[in-house]
Formats: structure tokens, sequence, C-alpha cells
């Protein structure tokens, strides 16, 4: 799933945990800027019983990491 949010990108990546009925997330914050198109990872520790779940979980944490009102991941492109 991808989105674009304040003049970011965020790609996320869900996909099933291996011998598990969950699923497991991360997301890809980049940005396009004078040193080129830049981009940063962030991987969630919570599975999801949905991929739809995780999905809207990753792009809310990227959100979240955004705005800066995440309490420990921070955005460093």
């Amino acid at each position: 799933m991808s989105t674009h949010y304040k003049d970011y990108d965020l790609d996320s990546s869900s996909a099933k945990s291996y011998g598990k009925d969950e699923w497991m997330t991360s997301i890809h914050i980049s940005k396009l800027s004078s040193d080129g198109y830049q981009s940063q990872p962030f991987y969630c520790k919570d599975a999801f019983e949905t991929e739809e779940e995780a999905d809207d979980h990753s792009i809310n944490l990227g959100k979240q990491i955004i705005d800066g009102t995440h309490p420990t991941l921070k955005l460093n492109i």
C-alpha cells in the first residue's frame, strides 16, 4: 500500500508471518530532496490479524513519524 503525505511517500509492506496466522508490517518513508531521493525504513514489532489492519497501522505509524508525534521513532531524512 502506498500513499503520499506532507511531501513524503509512504510505502507499507505487509507479509504473513511464517507458520503463523498473523501479519507483520513495515513502512518506508521517502522524500525527494536536493540530495536525491532518500528513504528511511521503520519496522513494526506488532502483529495483526489481517493484511488490511497491518497496512492501516503502518500508514498511521508513518504519519505519526512525519508529524513528530511518535514517542520513540524519528525521521532522519
